[in-house]
Order: C-alpha cells, then sequence, then structure tokens
C-alpha cells in the first residue's frame, strides 16, 4: 500500500473514530435530557426511531446527492452539517439554562442531523475501497470495524459517567468538538473522483433506483440482500432494552450483568476485528467466512435463548460478538469487489437504507414477541431468522460452485 493511500485512509478511521464517540455522548446525553423533561418512556424510547427515520431518509436520498460531489468533499459537508447543527443545539441548551427546552425542538433538530448521518453511513463504505487497493479491503474493513467498536465500548462505557458528571449540556458541546475534529480530518482525504464520465445523465427517480437495479442484477449482491434481510429483521432482538429482560427474567441477576454482556459482545467484535487486521497476508475466502460467520451466529443465538447461566451466557456473548465480527468483514468486503467503484455509492446507499428501515422495524417486532410470546421465544425465533441468513449463505455457494463446474472453472468460489 502506497503511502499516500495510508494517510488517507487513517485520516477516514480518525474521522469515523471522532464521530463516533461523538455520536453516542450527544444520544446519552439526549436521552437524559429527553427523559428529565418528559418523565415518559415512551417519548424517550421514540428518540431511536426517530433517529433510525432520519438515517433512511438520508441514506435513500443519498445517491442522488453524490452525483453532484466528490465523495470525499460529500463526507466533509456531511460532518459540518452535523457539527453546526450539534453546536445550535448546545447553544440552545446552554441558553435555556434551568428552564425546560421545547421537546418539538429538540426532536427536530435530532432529525435533521440523523439525516446528515444516514449520507455519511454510504459515503464512508464507498471511500475505503477509493482508499486502498483490493488486496487490502479486508484488512482496512478490519481496522475500521475495529475502530468504530472501540469507540462505541469505550462511548458507552464513560458515556453516561460523563453525563452525570460534566451534565448534559456540556457533553453536547464536548461532542460538537468531536464531530468538528472528524469533519477537519475528512477533510484531508485526498480528494478523488469516481469516473462518472462515462455514466449517462439520469434523473433523480432513475438514481434512487440505481442500487436496487444493482441488488438484483448479480447474483451475488441477491445473496446478500437474503442475508441482511434475515439477519435485519432481528436485528432489535440485541437491544440493549430486551437484552435488559433477558437478564432480569431468564437469569435472574442483577443489571450489572447485562452491562458486561453488551461488553463481552463487543469485546468478541473487536477482538476478530483485530486479529483480521493483523494478518494482511492471508488469503481469505469471503464466501466461507460469510457461511461460517451467519451458521454460528444463529446456532449461539439458539443457545443463548435456552441459557440459565450468567456465566456461559456470558460467553456466548462473546462468540456471537466474534462470528457477528467474521461475517460482517466478509460481507462489507464482497460488497466492495463485486462491482466498479463507480456503482458503490448507489449500492451501499441502497443497503444502508434496507439496514436503517429494517432496524426500526426489528425494534417493534421484537418488542411485540418478547411482550406476547415471551422473552426466550424472541430469541428463538431470531436464530430461526440467523438461520434463513445462513442457508441464503450456503445456497449461494452451492450455486457458485455449480455455475464454475458447469463453465469448466477451477475457481475457487469467493
Amino acid at each position: 500500500m502506497s503511502p499516500l493511500l495510508t494517510q488517507s485512509f487513517h485520516r477516514l478511521w480518525l474521522s469515523q473514530a471522532l464521530s463516533t464517540l461523538g455520536d453516542i455522548w450527544y444520544i446519552l446525553a439526549l436521552v437524559v435530557t429527553l427523559y428529565h423533561l418528559s418523565g415518559s418512556a415512551t417519548i424517550t424510547a421514540l428518540y431511536p426511531l426517530l433517529r433510525v427515520a432520519g438515517m433512511t431518509v438520508g441514506s435513500v436520498a443519498a445517491p442522488v446527492i453524490m452525483r453532484k460531489l466528490r465523495l470525499n468533499r460529500l463526507l466533509t459537508s456531511s460532518l459540518g452539517g452535523q457539527t453546526l447543527g450539534l453546536g445550535l443545539l448546545t447553544i440552545y441548551m446552554l441558553l435555556m439554562g434551568n428552564e425546560n427546552p421545547n421537546i418539538a425542538v429538540l426532536v427536530g433538530m435530532v432529525f435533521g442531523i440523523s439525516i446528515l448521518e444516514g449520507v455519511a453511513g454510504p459515503v464512508r463504505s464507498s471511500l475505503v475501497a477509493l482508499t486502498v487497493p483490493e488486496t487490502s479491503l479486508l484488512k482496512a474493513n478490519s481496522v475500521l470495524a475495529g475502530v468504530v467498536e472501540t469507540c462505541s465500548l469505550a462511548g458507552w462505557a464513560f458515556g453516561s459517567i460523563t453525563v452525570s458528571w460534566l451534565g448534559a449540556s456540556q457533553v453536547l458541546l464536548l461532542s460538537t468538538l468531536l464531530l468538528g475534529g472528524a469533519c477537519i480530518s475528512s477533510a484531508m482525504i485526498k480528494e478523488v473522483r469516481i469516473n462518472m464520465d462515462q455514466a449517462p445523465v439520469v434523473s433523480w427517480g432513475q438514481s434512487l433506483q440505481e442500487g436496487w437495479r444493482i441488488y438484483f442484477t448479480l447474483p451475488k449482491l441477491r445473496v446478500l440482500l437474503w442475508m441482511d434481510f434475515w439477519e435485519g429483521l432481528f436485528r432489535g432482538a440485541f437491544a440493549g432494552a430486551l437484552l435488559l429482560v433477558f437478564v432480569n427474567e431468564r437469569l435472574h441477576v442483577g443489571e450489572v450483568w447485562w452491562g458486561w454482556m453488551n461488553g463481552a459482545n463487543l469485546g468478541g467484535f473487536v477482538l476478530i476485528s483485530i486479529l483480521m487486521s493483523r494478518l494482511t497476508d492471508e488469503k481469505w475466502n469471503l464466501g466461507v467466512m460469510l457461511t461460517v460467520g451467519s451458521g454460528f451466529v444463529a446456532a449461539l443465538t439458539l443457545g443463548f435463548s435456552f441459557s440459565t447461566s450468567p456465566v456461559v451466557t456470558l460467553g456466548i456473548m462473546f462468540a456471537i460478538g466474534a462470528f457477528q465480527a467474521i461475517k460482517n468483514l466478509a460481507e462489507r468486503t464482497s460488497y466492495q469487489t463485486s462491482v466498479p467503484t463507480s456503482e458503490l455509492p448507489p449500492l451501499f446507499s441502497a443497503q444502508s437504507s434496507l439496514t436503517s428501515i429494517l432496524y426500526g422495524v426489528s425494534l417493534l417486532l421484537s418488542g411485540w414477541i418478547a411482550d406476547t410470546l415471551g422473552i426466550q421465544m424472541l430469541y428463538i425465533i431470531a436464530s430461526v431468522g440467523f438461520a434463513l441468513s445462513f442457508v441464503g449463505s450456503l445456497a449461494g455457494r452451492v450455486n457458485a460452485k455449480q455455475v464454475n463446474r458447469y463453465n469448466g472453472t477451477e475457481e475457487t468460489v469467493k
């Protein structure tokens, strides 16, 4: 990897690290503020759904905007807009002082910031493929995933302490500074332009459909779409609130175990990401990684549902994080190597909007299943959903082998 590309990628992951910390801390500050203002768990719970809705809008609109700007400039603009929005929110909170801020104002600003977050997500995923050579993509994705999860672990671990110590307004100010640093770092990424000169001029409607057209054109991407659908539909089962219910009702232990299990899951993810980033010269088979990762996640989730031992459950959560990392890294790299770089922005926009929509649906569906059928049944059903993802990965590999055999090739299926 050339020094220039290395510098660009380092600036990209630094931008990601700072924005991850800033996002987590501003989320904590606002959740605490909304709860104190409303005293309602329902209003407070609407916040993550509102954030998901805003990110979905941003992801859907991203393909249209991506045709107008270089990706690094678009990332800088998105982070700059988030910094400005969060700065205005901080000023508003500081000016209100001891008076009660208007909940509608807070919610409106959060929605606007979330739209910009939704634009930044697919842009970052596309930029990775433009700052490192294809042979280093898996390593780059591993480094980026390790950075994100480490910052998430640190952010959630120390965020609540920071909010209680400094207060919500001061934490919002700190988050603004972190996002400002992320904006500066992204502005120093080497300017790259995906060659759009050969691409036909299309309407905004066609731009919105382009990512989905790519999804359904390639069999490999249809397999990834199948996997994303079933995993996304039940991803909410491991949301914090539902995991807390499992800890209380199934394991009959205190909330401290809930924190440890979240930490174990992130720890497994981080450990695998670090190991994958170290093994740079190994030849990885992405198809095998997808199949193994999704298969073990399904089996471990089923084991999790029947576990009654806190220690065993802690180990299962660590293993789920580890195998989820294997699957996620293989999936992200598969996306980046399946199509030309000019088609990555609309493809990642479609994938990001699908993920955001499914997560919102998953939160509602998982909560309904837990209330109606019980918390254990939620994880049994989730394991079935993850198993369907595994079946899709397995079927995709079998079909690819048959195509290779039909064509008389001996290529390794990736």
